[in-house]
């Protein structure tokens, strides 16, 4: 499988492009299918902006301005996230292409720092995910006051704006890269995943679905995939050699012939996207199925629900005298909720090394419950009388005759002689290493 999906210009869209007439543009809502007509976008030289780009979202605005930094022609590229400092870099006419939100273009011109009348391109990307209120009408008024700039209507689905072609691109010649199926062509499963992260959520899907065999697809050419091919049977389009292949992984949205191939070379397709690219999805595959992938919440719920059935064990194993005797006096100051998370906190905290080669010696004490003993006495004991501090003393077990006492090893010696003639309830008690 190896197919190149670059759209075909003909005399008539050479023609728009030369002249600055309208154009619309037909492609999947993905930055790589961009390339081919930013590639053929002429640029002015001396002003600044002479190219605006309007995307629908924050996340449409980070991707579009990274498809226009692959033109070298159309630099420096910036995209709108702030306004101030989008201000100063237009004030210093350090901008080329400007991407933004309409709102946020809009903002910059009630402040005079875009100049509409003097762009030579607006690209519109996605209109129809512009809502009819608000954006659209926010739309329509950068459009009218752009005085001669070109109009560049980049859409997965020039039917559904009919409207918005009629006032903006009347009768503008359309460059076809893709357009959407008349209906789904078969069945997939998807994941919603930044684009940042491709190669890490192929990696959590590989190790969910495990497929004896994988073909990639991915129209970056500068994404790394060299560690991942290393550990798995994992093969690029355009470098398989026809074996049978049971999972075919589109790295971005395909296309619906990227999609129709990589649906014809593998048993079953998985297609990486963003939440915005779903409804595309949707109109190529059906039924189409969520894969979610885990996230770092989902690793931190884990472990917070580890952490919780460890506490359910200790608790049910009783025998927290001494500790509560501890922190008695701060139950008087703080909430038992936060005394436990402090408690846990301080446990993390705690170097994983230095818990490791903690050494602890038990001592056998000889008195018990039938005595009338508490761990709290024997804990008392060990630190008065043994001069022990309380770090120093782990856990104490109170049986019916005997008592079993844990202490630092390095204090084992002082514990057993303090302890050793010392009185517990009345009675003498001795100390020594238990055996057992």
């Amino acid at each position: 499988m190896s197919r190149d999906f670059a759209p075909a210009f003909d005399a008539a869209h050479r023609a728009a492009l030369e002249h600055g007439k309208p154009i619309v543009y037909v492609c999947p809502p993905a930055a790589w299918a961009l390339a081919p007509l930013l590639q053929r976008l002429p640029t002015t030289e001396g002003t600044s902006p002479s190219t605006l780009a309007l995307a629908p979202d924050e996340a449409d605005v980070v991707e579009t301005a990274g498809a226009f930094r692959g033109a070298p022609a159309l630099h420096p590229v910036h995209a709108l996230t702030g306004l101030a400092r989008t201000e100063r870099l237009l004030k210093r006419s350090s901008v080329s292409t400007l991407v933004a939100a309409p709102l946020d273009a809009l903002r910059l011109v009630s402040r005079s720092a875009l100049k509409l009348d003097s762009l030579r391109h607006v690209v519109v990307i996605r209109p129809e995910s512009m809502p009819a209120t608000g954006q659209r009408r926010d739309l329509d008024s950068l459009l009218s006051d752009a005085g001669t700039a070109q109009r560049v209507i980049v859409t997965a689905d020039d039917g559904s704006i009919s409207d918005f072609l009629e006032r903006h691109a009347r009768r503008a010649p359309v460059v076809v890269h893709s357009r959407l199926p008349e209906r789904p062509l078969g069945t997939a499963r998807y994941a919603l995943v930044d684009r940042s992260a491709r190669v890490r959520a192929v990696r959590v899907a590989l190790d969910i679905l495990n497929p004896q065999s994988t073909l990639l697809w991915d129209p970056e050419p500068n994404r790394d995939w060299e560690e991942l091919a290393a550990s798995t049977d994992i093969r690029r389009v355009g470098s398989d050699d026809g074996r049978p292949v049971e999972l075919a992984i589109a790295a971005e949205l395909p296309s619906a012939e990227v999609f129709a191939d990589l649906l014809q070379a593998a048993e079953h397709v998985l297609a990486l996207a963003r939440p915005g690219q779903l409804p595309y999805l949707q109109a190529l595959a059906n039924p189409l199925k969520p894969l979610r992938l885990p996230t770092d919440v989902d690793r931190v719920r884990a472990r917070a629900v580890a952490t919780r059935a460890a506490l359910r064990e200790q608790l049910q194993g009783g025998g927290f005298a001494e500790e509560l005797l501890a922190i008695e006096p701060l139950l008087e100051e703080y909430d038992p909720a936060l005394l436990a998370a402090a408690a846990l906190a301080q446990h993390a905290d705690q170097p994983e090394t230095e818990r490791e080669v903690e050494a602890w010696t038990r001592l056998f004490v000889s008195v018990g419950r039938k005595d009338g003993a508490r761990a709290a006495d024997l804990l008392g004991a060990v630190i008065h009388a043994a001069g022990l501090r309380r770090h120093e003393v782990g856990r104490i077990e109170v049986k019916e005759t005997f008592t079993l006492v844990d202490v630092r090893s390095e204090t084992a010696s002082q514990a057993i002689k303090g302890l050793t003639g010392e009185t517990i309830k009345g009675r003498r008690v001795m100390a020594r290493p238990d055996r057992g």
